[in-house]
This record gives structure tokens, C-alpha cells and sequence, in this order.
């Protein structure tokens, strides 16, 4: 059996695509947004991603960023979880965590957080195989939109008092969609969606290159945006990552000019999304979090009123609620008892704000 790093990177790169081609069924492994991901860290140390050789097969692959700040050296992205390794057997996750902790001891490392994609799980129907090597479960919530069956049905899923809000906006001629692909990429909707982004936070909150990259994966057939417009302007923008049969709503952007009327842009841009995505014939759309119910969802999962609210509304585009497998593991004694007190703190702030 043969470890290969990233070093290596025509192998590397090569073994890694295999994998994908044959085992996987969640874009979130994808080169591609995986290389996106780590524009997201300034403290990344260093890629220490690898796959794993067996009889000239690809059996397993990790992605493995190393990261510094504030004098602590985590396996994590941005300081958060970063997505587990895959492999096609127990007996090969033995060996990638045997690496994992070998590459841990080299560089001194604190803590690992991992989360097991809920796509991959979903497909696969495993558990949170984290704790068998050690880690502390810290799952959380997810929603996924199942996309099989008739499309009318999808319309049953809908929360009752959404469906006058998207008929509103679907039967009013002031309003069109736009879909950008692979089969009409369009460099200068795409740069609508970044300075829609730019004038939504108020400030450019990340690099150029980063929404370079996402037209990367445009491009290449991995990704989608869903434009809504009233009266031939961009009012909203919703960009999907996909690969396979299913598709992961990535990010958004709208205008908050109009978000302030009280349009229902996600609503009807989502709606339209059920629509087309079934259209193409993926099955799953995930959701991501926030998905919770609690300001305290678990343990490292936390919420705001603000993200409370918008897991409900996505609960309410027809999603049904799954575990998102979460796992850390801990070098540091210190580390862990600072989360701790984090978690100790969270819960009794959401104890004393119900009573």
C-alpha cells in the first residue's frame, strides 16, 4: 500500500480523480472547490492532503490543510471543520487516520475537526465513524431536498404559506430567471453575482479570485447560478455546486434594496431551483447549515436569532432534517477545556435568554 501526497502532484492529482469517478457522489470533494475552500484560510501551514495505493487503485483520499493562529496548530479550515477522509474500507480509514496522527505528531498539532458530508452519508447510510478513532462527537444539523419523484409533489413539500409568495412572483411578468451553466457561461453575469455580494455585506469580503475560481467550476460543468431579476435587474442571485446526482447550494447574494420591500427573492429562486435540478435529474439538493432549531445545537454548534430564522425558512422550502456527523479530536488538554467552557457558556446563555 503507497501514501501519495500532493508533492506529487501529477500522481497525486490523478489518483484523486479516480477515486472521485468511482466511488464518490458529493462535490465537496471535488479538486476543484477544495483548492476554493483554502482561499477562505490566512493560516493555512500547510497541505499535507494525501490518497492512498492499493494494487494500482485508489482506496482512500484526505484532505488534510494544516493551520496556525494564534500559536495553535489545527488540521481545520478557517479554524472550523474541514471535510473527513474517504476510503473503501475500514481496514483503509485504519491506515489514513494512522497517517493523520502521524502528520499531527510532526507538526505539533492541537486538534482535528472533521465533518463527514451528509450527501456521502446519505448515500452510503454509515454512522459518525469519528468516534471509533477518538473523536469527540460534535454533530450538528443539516436539511437535504430530496429531488426524486414527480414534480408536483415537490410543490406539496412547500410550506402552505410560501406557495402564494413564489406564485407571486412565477405568474408576475415583471420578474425572470436566469440559469448560467456550463452550457451558457456567462463571465459577466458572473461578475453581477460578485458585486452583488459586494453590495450586500457592504464591503468586498473576499478576493477576486476566489469568485474567479467558482467560474472555474462553472466551466467545467460543477457548478450553476439561478439569477432573479424584476424588471431586467439582478435583485438576487443563488450559486450551486454539483457533480454526479447531486447538488449543494453553495451561496447567495441579493439586493438589499430590495430585500427591504420585502420581496421573497429565495423563496421563488430556490423554488425555481427544485424545478430545474429536477428537470436535469439529480436527486438531493443540500442545504447546508445554519439548519438548527436551538441557539445551542450541539456541542462547537452554535446559533444566532439571525440564523435560526433562516434555517426555519429553509426547512420550509420542502428539506427534510439529517445528522451532520461531526468529530474532534484532541492533543491539547488546554484546547479542549477552552471549548468546553465555550460550550458551558453558550448553553447557559441560551438557558437564561428562555427564562
Amino acid at each position: 500500500m503507497i501514501v501519495c501526497y500532493k508533492e506529487d502532484r501529477e500522481n497525486f492529482e490523478a489518483r484523486w480523480q479516480e477515486y472521485i469517478l468511482e466511488n464518490i457522489h458529493s462535490p465537496r470533494y471535488l479538486s476543484s472547490y477544495l483548492d476554493y475552500m483554502k482561499f477562505y484560510s490566512k493560516d493555512i501551514l500547510s497541505d499535507e492532503s494525501f490518497v492512498v495505493v492499493e494494487s494500482n487503485k485508489c482506496v482512500g483520499i484526505c484532505f488534510l490543510p494544516v493551520e496556525q493562529a494564534n500559536g495553535v496548530v489545527s488540521i481545520s479550515l478557517s479554524g472550523y471543520f474541514t471535510v473527513a477522509p474517504l476510503a473503501i474500507s475500514d481496514r483503509v480509514y485504519d491506515i489514513v487516520f494512522k497517517e493523520i496522527f502521524e502528520i499531527s505528531k510532526n507538526y505539533n498539532v492541537g486538534k482535528i475537526m472533521f465533518y463527514l458530508d451528509s450527501l456521502v452519508m446519505g448515500f452510503f447510510n454509515k454512522y459518525n465513524y469519528l468516534i471509533k478513532y477518538g473523536f469527540i462527537d460534535a454533530t450538528g444539523s443539516n436539511c437535504v431536498l430530496d429531488l426524486c419523484g414527480e414534480k408536483s409533489t415537490l410543490w406539496t413539500r412547500l410550506r402552505k404559506c410560501y406557495k402564494p409568495l413564489i406564485n407571486g412572483i412565477f405568474k408576475n411578468s415583471e420578474y425572470d430567471f436566469i440559469v448560467v451553466s456550463k452550457e451558457n457561461p456567462s463571465y459577466e453575469i458572473h461578475e453581477a453575482y460578485r458585486e452583488l455580494h459586494k453590495k450586500a455585506a457592504g464591503r468586498e469580503t473576499r478576493p477576486k479570485t476566489t469568485f474567479d475560481k467558482q467560474y472555474e467550476m462553472l466551466q467545467n460543468g460543477n457548478a450553476t447560478i439561478i439569477g432573479l431579476r424584476y424588471k431586467g435587474q439582478f435583485i438576487g442571485l443563488c450559486y450551486f455546486l454539483h457533480t454526479s446526482e447531486v447538488v449543494v447550494y453553495m451561496s447567495a447574494a441579493d439586493d438589499p434594496e430590495f430585500t427591504n420591500m420585502k420581496i421573497p427573492i429565495y423563496h421563488a429562486i430556490l423554488q425555481k431551483a427544485t424545478e430545474y435540478f429536477h428537470d436535469m435529474g439529480f436527486k438531493h439538493i443540500e442545504y447546508s447549515q445554519p439548519a438548527g432549531y436551538n441557539l445551542v445545537d450541539g456541542f462547537l454548534d452554535y446559533l444566532d436569532e439571525k440564523q435560526i430564522n433562516i434555517a426555519h425558512f429553509k426547512r420550509g422550502m420542502g428539506t427534510k432534517m439529517v445528522p451532520l456527523f461531526r468529530g474532534v479530536k484532541y492533543f491539547d488538554k488546554n484546547l479542549l477545556l477552552k471549548d468546553i467552557d465555550s460550550f458551558r457558556e453558550a448553553c447557559v446563555s441560551s438557558f437564561e435568554s428562555m427564562t
